[in-house]
């Protein structure tokens, strides 16, 4: 990815925030789309892989420590767009 596409994933993201009043179901739903895949594919990695420093596995492959709180990172952030989709949607129909 290298540090281009950090700044446009920075770029893209200072975008959704800053609509995030005009917009709450697109920053919700945003949020809940960019953390799914990263998510799914982060604990596929924890659950099949060992870590690195509690022994290798007979292939050699271990994930970084960073894995972790990595994976919790894009969950809350699934959850906060998840919550902020449903509220913003009930609003929207509900009126």
């Amino acid at each position: 990815m290298g540090p281009l596409g950090l700044i446009e994933a920075l770029i893209v993201l200072g975008i959704v925030l800053w609509q995030v009043r005009r917009f709450r179901e697109r920053t919700g739903a945003y949020l809940l789309g960019v953390s799914l895949v990263p998510a799914i594919l982060l604990g596929l990695v924890i659950t099949r892989m060992p870590a690195c420093g509690s022994g290798m596995s007979a292939t050699g492959e271990c994930y970084a420590p960073v894995t972790g709180p990595a994976l919790i990172v894009y969950v809350v952030a699934g959850l906060v767009g998840f919550v902020l989709l449903v509220v913003t949607l009930r609003r929207m129909f509900d009126t």
